[in-house]
């Protein structure tokens, strides 16, 4: 039978049999598979970008992070398929002292960045999970919002 096999991979003939087309319908297949789960990949950074947006316009129209913020990323998050373990960070220069009902407060101008990241898996049809990957979001902003001694001037 191992050599029926065997001499039938190694003929040049030329024909088509059952074994090949077989084995090339797999081989579609399971490469289809990979490719439809990496358009879910290619959709879900897309999502984190407009995350990444979206928190920065609420940072700099806010003047810095507070309760709306993480209100916001949560939000977003629950709407972002394919993505799990979802986190940001935000790289500023913060105004001390702090003001009330601000957790950091970016002053007027000073530019701040926000990286937003979450894991995604390769697996096929059935997720079977054989690559992580981390996808990363990053945008940057300035704060359009003047502290003055903890208060807000608008």
């Amino acid at each position: 039978m191992f050599k029926r096999i065997s001499k039938l991979l190694k003929s040049d003939r030329g024909d088509v049999n059952y074994f090949n087309t077989t084995v090339f319908i797999f081989i579609s297949v399971i490469l289809l598979a990979f490719i439809i789960n990496l358009f879910g990949i290619i959709s879900t950074k897309q999502q984190l970008d407009h995350a990444a947006d979206q928190m920065v316009k609420q940072i700099q129209l806010a003047g810095g992070v507070n309760s709306n913020t993480e209100e916001l990323f949560d939000y977003l998050c629950s709407e972002i398929t394919g993505a799990d373990n979802i986190i940001y960070d935000i790289e500023s220069d913060y105004k001390t002292p702090r003001p009330s009902g601000m957790y950091n407060a970016i002053q007027l101008g000073t530019p701040f960045y926000i990286t937003i990241q979450g894991e995604s898996k390769l697996g096929g049809f059935w997720n079977f999970d054989l690559v992580n990957i981390a996808i990363i979001a990053r945008s940057a902003g300035v704060s359009e919002h003047y502290w003055k001694d903890g208060r807000s001037m608008r």
